[in-house]
C-alpha cells in the first residue's frame, strides 16, 4: 500500500483504519477533518480545502487520507493505489457516534482540527443517521467511476473482515522478517 484512501459514514472507524494503516506501512496520515475546519468548527471554503488537498498530494508519494469529503474525492481517487470504503450495518457506527460523544465531549480528538473540541449537535446527528439512505450510495458511486484500474478497491461490510485483513497483513509482514 503506498497511497490509501478511506471513506464510510462518522463513526465507522476511518480515523483509527487511516492511524493503523498508516503505522503498518510507514505512511503519513492526513485526516480530511483536520483539513476542513478552522478553530471553533469554522469550514474552509472548498478552494482553500482543495488546495489543501492538492498540496499534500503534490507533496507526498505516499500517504493514508481518511474522509469522504467529495469535493476532493475525484482527486484522491485518482492517484490512489488502494481505496477502502467502510460499509459497515448503521446501528454500528450510530453507536460509536455516540459513545465517541459520551467519552470524547468538550475534548479535541488527534483526527479532529485545533480548536474543535467534540460536541454534539441535532445537525450531525441527521447526517450520520441518514448516511445509510442519502449518502452512501452517491459516495459507492463516486468511488466506481472515479477508481483507476491500477487501484485495488477493498470494501469492508464488518469490522471483522477489517481486524482479520489488518492481522493478515501482520502476519505476512512478520513472516517477511522471520523468513
Amino acid at each position: 500500500m503506498k497511497r490509501v484512501t478511506i471513506v464510510g459514514p462518522s463513526g465507522s472507524g476511518k480515523s483509527t483504519l487511516a492511524r493503523q494503516a498508516g503505522s503498518l506501512f510507514h505512511l503519513p496520515v492526513f485526516h480530511m477533518d483536520q483539513l476542513f475546519f478552522d478553530p471553533g468548527w469554522v469550514e474552509k471554503s472548498k478552494e482553500r480545502l482543495a488546495e489543501s488537498v492538492e498540496s499534500i498530494l503534490e507533496a507526498n508519494d505516499e500517504w493514508v487520507i481518511e474522509g469522504n469529503y467529495s469535493g476532493t474525492l475525484k482527486s484522491r481517487l485518482a492517484q490512489s493505489t488502494h481505496v477502502i470504503i467502510l460499509d459497515y450495518p448503521r446501528y454500528l457506527y450510530v453507536y460509536r457516534v455516540l459513545k465517541r460523544v459520551l467519552t470524547s465531549y468538550g475534548k479535541v480528538r488527534e483526527d479532529m482540527a485545533p480548536g474543535c473540541p467534540e460536541r454534539i449537535d441535532l445537525a450531525f446527528l441527521k447526517y450520520v443517521w441518514n448516511f445509510k439512505t442519502r449518502r452512501r450510495e452517491k459516495l459507492l458511486q463516486t468511488v466506481q467511476r472515479h477508481l483507476p484500474e491500477t487501484c485495488e478497491l477493498i470494501v469492508f461490510k464488518k469490522t471483522a473482515e477489517c481486524e482479520y485483513y489488518l492481522k493478515t497483513i501482520l502476519e505476512k509482514e512478520s513472516s517477511n522478517y522471520i523468513g
